[in-house]
């Protein structure tokens, strides 16, 4: 029996660089590998941790902005800040604390009362807190400890909220947490009379979070762990509570004020931020090119971290912007994140009648949008869209979720149609009851460039249900009729937290939102081949250098063509289909063309013979994100591979060689309890599941093949379970493996 074998470890191997046999990969190929979920999700933790939730016209929404703004500036991209005045007034509280992890993140969003102390989010009030677990409707609630202490009151509404807040400040106390129970914090609320002192009021997570903390366990051994329901059980408000933790909590408060006058320079203001980021085409002095827009929405509902609803759509485009941003290109790109989207779409609205219509006046005053001219009509901008991809909310773990393409009307446009051969290409099944279908909403940013007649579709992560008839275009509401949708239970919490963004999801969303963005932005090529006697001429292999290498763009297909994408750049095109070659050199692409090149050939007797051969050639895997203990979880990482066999079948095969713990990852001593499981896929096997690694003696056969085959790409698939309580040693996990291609017929 022939064999070719490779080893691989868990977490890395070296590919060799491209060779002049060897062509580098297309520019989309390349391009999209490298687009990197990592990168996404520490924006969207950042976002949703250091800043926190960006309530529309709160200071978190300008500093997400500002944020955004330096990373595109760092980036080389033409980015400014635009700010609508709103109309809601808005008092809020940021609470950290200095030397305590707090749950679902650092950064708390409570409300303020309108009429307590605000402090301004430079000059916070720090110290201790006691919970007085009571209502604090008698001054005797109050011990005489809670004099420079921040008191956590039980939640209290109304005249009693009121009057505890004045037993607290003449205890001492410099500041009030009335912890709510509420899966958000309380809405606006005034005190009938003014406090010296800062007042918030939590939600249900953040006032368990706090009890968890200051709270010993039980005498029952019970330990306080609401997070998951979001309730107090009876035995965790026990007597034990009296001898409370330390924790020490910030607490920086500030109203922001509507100001109908308002102008760039007057505080207090209450704005939309909508940041917006360009990268000019070559030599487009005049703005004429094409545009190609992507975006999300920066703000969140009051109280939220707002991580899944939208920062993942800001760590999708940021995403995309960092791979992008030196590429040249004919058409301009531009990226954007919005805000006030969950207040009714103002800011992208504004922003869009600003720049997507014709306007019968251009006031001087930046914080209100321009009056759109009637009857409404396209401005010179808006003409030159090609389609906008927006986001919102991608990347859930919620479990039914899938992936939407979600247009105003129902319909599919350019933009669905691109997303979809995105998909296609990286093996996502598509269309009904595929893992991503189209169909109708209009419930985001998508709205104002689908009004202005720009192709627009709203990507989403969401268990989506199409109506029985499996119709969209349909109904006059923002759903079509009888369709709905079930979102995850934090949506719009307090908990729309880190645990609640999947950086798989955030790949995947990359690789196909993502993918078809880059595929537009880049220049269309026609490529059509005939042969000597000027047929068609399928097969051909495309190859072109355009002065950074030679690149394999792919084969033809059975009428001559291949689709190829390409920068700004002069080319020297190369096709070949057996002895026939073609060549068309100094191919000048600045735009989308057509390119017809034509091969030559003569009839003649050539000869050769084929050595056996037996190949195996494996590239650099992504490592496991790092598992997490006490959190269940599926963790899933790949590599790919190369197969050439000329032999009349084959094997693929995986083992694990070592007597160590066979089939599951080691960290010395230790090792995690579920197995290794692999799965290998090609372009003629997409279906292949996950299934335990054997040993030498009882390898796990991934691929077979029945015939010849040369350079056959394989995606090596990993899967590791890791149960919640599965107790996991701080360190590397990681296991050696053998992949084996054999055959019985060389």
């Amino acid at each position: 029996m022939a064999t070719a074998t490779a080893a691989i470890g868990a977490f890395g191997i070296f590919a060799g660089p491209a060779t002049a046999q060897t062509p580098k990969p297309s520019y989309y190929d390349e391009l999209v590998g490298n687009l990197d979920a990592a990168n996404s999700f520490e924006t969207v933790r950042h976002l949703a941790d250091d800043i926190g939730g960006r309530f529309s016209g709160t200071r978190q929404e300008d500093q997400a902005a500002d944020w955004l703004k330096q990373q595109m500036d760092g980036f080389g991209y033409q980015t400014k800040i635009d700010q609508y005045h709103g109309s809601a007034t808005t008092s809020s509280g940021v609470v950290r604390s200095p030397d305590t992890k707090l749950y679902p993140g650092p950064t708390w969003i409570m409300r303020a009362a309108g009429n307590s102390r605000m402090t301004g989010y430079d000059n916070p009030v720090s110290g201790e807190v006691i919970w007085i677990n009571n209502s604090g409707a008698s001054a005797a609630d109050f011990p005489a400890s809670t004099t420079g202490k921040i008191a956590a009151i039980n939640n209290v509404t109304g005249a009693a909220r009121d009057t505890a807040v004045v037993n607290a400040v003449a205890a001492g106390a410099i500041g009030v947490i009335n912890m709510g129970t509420g899966a958000s914090p309380q809405g606006a609320f005034t005190l009938t009379a003014p406090a010296a002192i800062p007042v918030v009021s939590s939600a249900d997570v953040q006032s368990d979070t706090i009890k968890e903390l200051l709270c010993a366990p039980g005498p029952d051994g019970s330990v306080f762990a609401p997070h998951a329901g979001g309730t107090v059980g009876p035995t965790q408000n026990g007597p034990w509570c009296a001898e409370q933790k330390k924790l020490t909590l910030t607490i920086a408060t500030e109203t922001v004020t509507a100001n109908a006058a308002a102008t760039v320079d007057a505080p207090g203001l209450s704005t939309r931020a909508v940041i917006t980021a360009e990268k000019q085409a070559v030599g487009d002095v005049f703005d004429t090119a094409p545009i190609v827009g992507m975006g999300g929405h920066i703000d969140s509902t009051f109280g939220s971290p707002g991580a899944h609803d939208d920062a993942t759509g800001q760590g999708i485009w940021l995403e995309v912007a960092r791979v992008m941003k030196n590429v040249p290109l004919d058409k301009e790109i531009r990226f954007g994140g919005f805000g006030g989207e969950e207040q009714g779409l103002t800011g992208s609205t504004a922003w869009g009648n600003d720049h997507l219509y014709v306007s019968s006046d251009h006031d001087n005053n930046p914080l209100t949008s321009n009056q759109v001219a009637t009857p409404r009509t396209q401005s010179a901008e808006a003409k030159r869209y090609i389609g906008q991809w927006q986001m919102d909310m991608t990347g859930t773990t919620f479990a039914p979720a899938k992936l939407w393409a979600l247009t105003v009307d129902g319909r599919p446009n350019r933009v669905t149609d691109e997303a979809f051969k995105a998909a296609q290409r990286s093996g996502i099944t598509t269309g009904p009851g595929g893992y991503f279908d189209q169909c109708k909403l209009s419930q985001s940013d998508h709205v104002p460039f689908h009004n202005a007649g720009i192709p627009a579709a709203l990507f989403i992560h969401l268990d989506y249900r199409k109506a029985p008839s499996g119709l969209c275009a349909t109904g006059t509401g923002s759903n079509c009729t009888g369709c709905s949708y079930n979102i995850e239970p934090v949506y719009h919490t307090a908990r729309d937290a880190m645990d609640n963004v999947s950086q798989v999801y955030l790949q995947e969303q990359l690789d196909v939102i993502g993918a078809s963005y880059i595929w537009n932005a880049l220049n269309k090529v026609d490529v059509n081949v005939t042969n000597g006697s000027g047929q068609p001429s399928p097969g051909a292999r495309v190859l072109a250098d355009c002065g950074d290498g030679v690149r394999d763009f792919g084969a033809t297909d059975s009428a001559g063509y291949l689709e190829v994408r390409v920068p700004h750049a002069t080319c020297d095109f190369k096709v070949a289909n057996g002895t026939a070659t073609g060549l068309a050199d100094d191919v000048a692409v600045t735009g989308d063309r057509a390119l017809a090149v034509s091969m030559t050939s003569a009839d003649g007797t050539v000869a050769g013979s084929v050595p056996a051969s037996l190949s195996l050639s494996l590239g650099t895997p992504a490592p496991f994100q790092p598992f997490v203990p006490g959190v269940g979880a599926t963790y899933e990482a790949s590599a790919l591979a190369n197969v050439t066999s000329s032999a009349g079948e084959a094997v693929l095969s995986v083992a694990d060689p070592s007597t160590d713990h066979t089939g599951h990852l080691v960290n010395g001593a230790f090792f995690l309890p579920q197995p290794l499981q692999a799965r290998a896929r090609n372009a003629a096997n997409t279906g292949t599941a996950y299934k335990t690694i054997g040993s030498s003696a009882s390898p796990l056969n991934l691929l077979a093949y029945s015939g010849p085959v040369s350079n056959d790409t394989v995606t090596l698939g990993f899967s590791q379970l890791i149960n919640s309580n599965d107790a996991l040693r701080t360190g590397a996990y990681s296991k050696t493996l053998t992949f084996t291609l054999s055959t019985t017929n060389p």
